[in-house]
């Protein structure tokens, strides 16, 4: 049993090897088991193995029928790590929230200056069509994409790829948290009003307006959430 684990550990770090040194890059295909095995000289037992760490933790995408590429989507397996531990009671929403509070404040920091007029002016229209829309379903996507437009202007592709692997735990685990927190009018006027201050903030540069809208939206969040759970 040790000899087969340290012969799959073998292939990961092959590729891991080829990946850093730039021999595989994102979207090549990897070879053939019985090739890889051949080449390692180890068991293509060892290799499938290694194959199915690799896809686990997003370094590879195995497309049935097509093989395996290199994608290096790492979101994938932050959010599995993170729903695991959700699971088994090691964190809850509180702190996940606290999380996201956190990097939503330093992503609004990042994309002071930097996010270009497409991203301010598609969380513009998301503000507004959130203010117009009375659909619940329709509401909580707006309210997703106003924070993942956030995150995507930070320019910070870990800080992003966190907050994503946050809001796709709590989706998962807390159905239709999204609806009810944009269940009544007050409440999503409440909440909407934080999303046009950052916006209006970002477009202004104005740090410090941005974060007080943030803690509002979170403040809120949570004492709507508190109630609930």
């Amino acid at each position: 049993m040790e000899k087969q684990r340290k012969a799959y550990a073998g292939v990961v770090e092959y590729f891991r090897k080829k990946i850093m040194t730039g021999e595989l890059r994102q979207g090549e295909k990897l070879p053939p088991e019985r090739e890889i095995a051949d080449t390692l000289g180890v068991s293509r037992h060892s290799v499938r193995e290694a194959i199915r760490i690799m896809d686990m933790t997003g370094v590879i995408s195995s497309q049935q029928g097509s093989g395996n590429y290199i994608t290096c989507e790492f979101q994938k397996s932050i959010t599995e790590t993170m729903a695991m531990m959700f699971a088994m009671d090691q964190i809850d929403y509180r702190q996940i929230s606290q999380v996201r509070y956190s990097l939503e404040m330093l992503a609004f920091s990042l994309a002071l200056g930097k996010a270009d007029e497409t991203k301010i002016r598609r969380m513009e229209e998301y503000v507004n069509k959130l203010d117009k829309s009375a659909d619940d379903k329709v509401n909580a996507e707006l309210d997703k994409r106003i924070h993942y437009t956030l995150a995507e202007a930070s320019g910070n592709i870990l800080l992003f790829d966190i907050l994503e692997a946050c809001s796709g735990v709590i989706d998962n685990f807390i159905k239709d948290m999204r609806y009810e927190i944009l269940r009544t009018e007050k409440r999503k006027g409440m909440l909407n009003e934080c999303h046009r201050q950052l916006v209006a903030a970002m477009r202004e540069e104005d740090e410090e307006k941005g974060l007080e809208a943030l803690k509002r939206h979170f403040d809120m969040i949570n004492q709507i959430l508190d109630k609930k759970m």
